[in-house]
């Protein structure tokens, strides 16, 4: 098995990969003039194609690491601009679209709202002539005919960057750059004055090359946080890019002095609560369960995996027979849940049909076995959380630390899966004695309100805070 890296090598493996970003964005730019014949402006292949350099980045420095071959074990590498182009929406994201007036002077894409349908109507209805929302044409991968040229081939990471680039990039990157170039012109709104999204940065090509036109006329794109270790990592991959792309970063409650006000607070929706009735036993909310180096963030590497699945083995062979759990895998990775089977006669897969929040919210207690975004949504929406992870693999940033350690101290955060579950075990199926003491809200408090800032009053916040983006 692939041994684990420190916390410090982490580190080092991380600035080691970011300096491997202007070579690869060099390479870029070169791919994309031979390919084309048309050199391009760096600024914009820089702001539209960040992203993927950095993961790729990322992915030959994992490689290196571990001291195999890029092309036989990068998956991910390919096809990470892989929508489908054109028209396609949610059915809410254009039920949506509907109640904003067309005058509106903000543009919202691709929110971070995991409220109810009526909450996210209400939100639309309520900022309607302040803002918009708008679906934005996503793209699909495809495969360019005539093959690219190897613009170097050598051993360092850097050649290796150079030939990885002009194999892998996607089509859309390369050969298509131009088009949504001119397609970004075509569609520039001269009077949008704010552009804001939580995920279609990341997600499509088509905003990032709108953002980077609307930008030109002087239109603020605001980008809001929309997942966990923002904050709290050491490093974050999704945190640098974010912050590099927008005017303005919206946090769930944390600050970086060294970008001032540019990045601050604004609270999100608190998550949809379920209905039904509560169900009897634990929810195991797993990190996703891959062979593969997706980024140099701890949940994402796979022989950080390799022990939180064995921590979670821990956890569940330590875990009273009387205890019910349901494990439920976050995105399509799913945790290999045979393996807990030999251990516990009562464990079951949840089925996933319902948000992570929504099943949460019907739990006695929620477990996690990582610190990704869902222990953020349940310490936020106060259901009685327990986590687990190895400090030797994690360690957060220095002035996330002193909260985490009162998290320790109150018991909602374990440093193995054994000393979790005997944790558990000693509440006897019962949390809330334990939940409701002054000692575990007070670390939750404090915690939630830097890190998990979600708010049932977010669109008061939304308001105020685009009304002073007009004004200013």
């Amino acid at each position: 098995m692939s041994r684990v890296f420190s916390p410090s090598e982490l580190g080092e493996a991380i600035n080691r990969s970011r300096r491997l970003v202007p070579e690869a964005l060099s390479a870029l730019c070169d791919t994309i003039t031979e390919s084309t014949g048309e050199s391009p402006d760096r600024s914009r292949v820089e702001y539209v194609s960040r992203f993927w350099l950095m993961h790729l980045c990322d992915q030959v420095t994992i490689e290196s690491m571990e001291n195999t071959a890029v092309m036989e074990g990068g998956a991910g590498i390919h096809g990470s601009e892989s929508t489908s182009r054109g028209s396609v929406a949610s059915r809410r994201s254009r039920l949506l679209m509907g109640f904003g007036s067309a005058d509106a002077p903000i543009v919202v894409v691709n929110p971070y709202l995991k409220s109810s349908l009526i909450g996210e109507i209400s939100g639309a209805i309520r900022l309607r002539t302040l803002a918009r929302w708008m679906t934005i044409p996503t793209h699909s991968h495809s495969v360019h005919p005539h093959p690219r040229s190897l613009l170097a081939v050598g051993r360092d990471d850097a050649s290796t960057i150079r030939r990885l680039v002009a194999l892998t990039a996607p089509t859309e990157l390369v050969e298509e750059h131009h088009e949504w170039s001119g397609w970004a012109k075509a569609n520039i709104q001269p009077r949008l004055k704010v552009l804001y999204s939580a995920n279609a940065h990341q997600s499509s090509l088509a905003f990032r090359h709108l953002a980077f036109e609307q930008r030109g006329i002087g239109t603020k794109v605001a980008i809001h946080q929309h997942g966990g270790g923002y904050g709290i990592d050491e490093a974050h991959l999704g945190e640098e890019h974010d912050i590099a792309m927008s005017d303005v970063f919206y946090t769930f409650g944390w600050r970086r002095a060294e970008f001032g006000d540019r990045v601050r607070p604004l609270p999100t929706a608190m998550p949809q609560r379920s209905r039904r009735k509560p169900v009897d036993g634990l929810l195991l909310m797993s990190l996703p369960v891959t062979k593969h180096g997706y980024r140099l963030q701890p949940f994402l590497l796979p022989h950080h995996i390799e022990r939180a699945v064995d921590e979670t083995v821990g956890f569940v062979d330590e875990l009273a027979d009387s205890l019910n759990l349901q494990v439920r895998s976050s995105g399509s990775n799913a945790f290999p849940i045979e393996r807990l089977r030999s251990t516990a006669a009562r464990v079951v897969e949840d089925a996933g049909s319902e948000r992570g929040s929504v099943a949460a919210s019907r739990a006695t207690l929620v477990v996690h076995n990582y610190l990704g975004t869902s222990w953020l949504e349940t310490l936020a929406m106060n259901i009685p959380t327990v986590c687990f992870y190895d400090q030797n693999i994690y360690k957060p940033r220095a002035a996330a630390q002193p909260f985490v350690d009162a998290l320790a101290r109150a018991g909602i955060i374990h440093y193995s899966g054994r000393e979790a579950a005997k944790f558990v075990n000693s509440l006897r199926g019962d949390p809330s004695a334990w939940w409701k003491s002054a000692e575990v809200q007070e670390a939750r408090e404090a915690f939630v309100a830097r890190y998990a800032n979600f708010s049932v009053n977010w669109l008061d916040a939304w308001q105020d805070e685009f009304e002073s983006l007009l004004a200013g």
